[in-house]
């Protein structure tokens, strides 16, 4: 079987497996008792410190599985977008790089919390995508940032392929999501918060029906790099309307 077949990847993620009626086992009964109190304490810069705005999030879909995919300001980009979306964070499980999530200080709150899952972006991404995977085949919603590494300047950095493997092999809505000045809010050489004012844009959700299509006929890392690609376009237009939104609320402050 070939490396290029949509067949390889189904095999390798093991898509087609059955997902037990107990996962994801981590989101249990108990653990609902701290997720409150992390949310509380870790929301608290964006209502008092950085004022969040949002943006467009009737895009989201109206119940999961989809995936929310978003550029990578700081390390508190998801608990802005979990911020936003109130009530339904409950859903979303974020992708977390192995750096944040073995520290000692960090695993208790963002393993349980969180429910986060853990991805290393410099070897084997691929265990990562089986537990992505599961999640969205039991229902829940995923979130990922692309870049796999912070921005320094804000610029948005090159996206690698995972998302477009897990988007066009689950069939799920991806939806692309900008996230405005969180690299200023939480720089990588910053402990505390900063003031800026944080904006976030939910973009409409990119179907993947055309791509698994694409995917029974052309080479499948074609159509994953197609879907990767166009996703980074659409996070792109989100940052050209966020500038456009922050010209505005500079020119209402001066009226």
């Amino acid at each position: 079987m070939s490396e290029g077949t949509s067949n390889y990847w189904r095999k390798i993620l093991a898509l087609d497996e059955p997902v037990p009626s107990d996962f994801p086992k981590q989101f249990q009964t108990w653990h609902r008792f701290f997720r409150p109190w992390f949310y509380k304490i870790v929301s608290i810069p964006l209502k008092f410190y950085c004022p969040e705005k949002v943006l467009g999030l009737e895009n989201l879909p109206s119940h999961p599985p989809y995936i929310i995919a978003a550029n990578h300001g700081s390390a508190m980009d998801f608990v802005t977008v979990a911020y936003a979306l109130g009530k339904r964070k409950d859903e979303l499980y974020p992708l977390t790089t192995k750096l944040f999530y073995d520290r000692p200080q960090s695993l208790f709150w963002i393993k349980i919390a969180a429910n986060a899952i853990r991805i290393d972006t410099e070897e084997d991404f691929l265990p990562a995508l089986k537990i992505a995977i599961k999640i969205l085949k039991a229902g829940k919603a995923v979130y990922i940032n692309p870049e796999g590494l912070r921005t320094l300047d804000g610029s948005l950095l090159p996206f690698r392929p995972g998302v477009g493997i897990l988007a066009a092999e689950t069939g799920v809505p991806l939806v692309p999501v900008y996230l405005h000045n969180t690299w200023k809010v939480l720089p990588t050489d910053a402990l505390l918060p900063r003031p800026y004012p944080v904006l976030v844009i939910f973009g409409k959700p990119l179907e993947m029906a055309p791509y698994q299509e694409k995917l029974k006929t052309h080479p499948a890392y074609e159509v994953y790099k197609e879907v990767t690609e166009e996703l980074r376009n659409r996070i792109l237009e989100l940052q050209r309307l966020a500038a456009y939104w922050q010209g505005k609320d500079k020119a209402a402050s001066l009226s």
